[in-house]
């Protein structure tokens, strides 16, 4: 297995941890798919190298002070679950991926009489800057039918929404112009919580009158394009 192979995952790995959606199999999973192609590829390396990187994230975690930032951002996004703007934490790789995620969750809360009034997320190019020196996170955001009045009144909320929570905000008012958090403190680890469909459903379910039963939901992977 060549070096730069290794250093190569081992770039990604620290990336994934620092994220802190996936858990150990799941971040084999996504870096072995990585180098699907690598016919050398030295797995037990690879497990070898997640089980202590992954241990020493969650015991550095241990000295966290609470409410860490990814706490507070999610008590945001359940806040706009409850007011019917669909809000995904880490959807997809691009926007193309969120607003896809966004529409089929609207689509499906249609199916069952809950009208959405937007939407919002950030996705994990998003969340590199959030990791790295920039230490920030844009949100991006819409109505759900693009009418621009809507989508001033969800902006609005949501900026309203983490200015209350603590976050340092930027949006200059136009509706071409992400949401920026500023300063971040990103500190995450594995929870095995699903923090888009499941989540998502749950608070709908529990705020809103469907007019029919909800289905349970599919796991719905991450994306991930490489």
């Amino acid at each position: 297995m060549k070096q730069e192979i290794k250093d190569e995952a081992l770039e990604q790995l620290k990336k994934d941890i620092l994220f802190g959606f996936e858990n150990g199999d799941e971040l084999f999973e996504s870096i072995r798919e990585l180098f699907y192609d690598e016919d050398d590829f030295d797995e037990e390396w690879l497990k070898v190298e997640i089980e202590s990187r992954l241990q020493k994230h969650v015991d550095d975690s241990k000295n966290w002070q609470h409410p860490t930032d990814f706490e507070r951002l999610v008590k945001v996004f359940d806040q706009l679950n409850r007011e019917k703007i669909v809000s995904l934490h880490m959807a997809g790789h691009t926007r193309q991926d969120a607003e896809g995620d966004c529409m089929e969750i609207i689509d499906e809360l249609g199916a069952i009489g809950i009208e959405a009034k937007g939407y919002c997320y950030y996705h994990s190019q998003d969340l590199e800057r959030a990791i790295e020196k920039e230490r920030m996170l844009f949100i991006g955001y819409d109505s759900t039918n693009q009418n621009n009045d809507i989508a001033k009144e969800v902006v609005e909320r949501i900026v309203d929404l983490l200015q209350t929570n603590g976050f340092n905000v930027k949006w200059n008012g136009s509706l071409d112009t992400r949401i920026e958090i500023t300063s971040i403190n990103w500190k995450k680890t594995p929870d095995n919580i699903d923090y888009n469909y499941g989540r998502v459903f749950e608070i709908i379910e529990k705020y809103n009158n469907p007019k029919t039963e909800l289905k349970p939901m599919r796991n719905k992977p991450f994306w991930k394009f490489w």
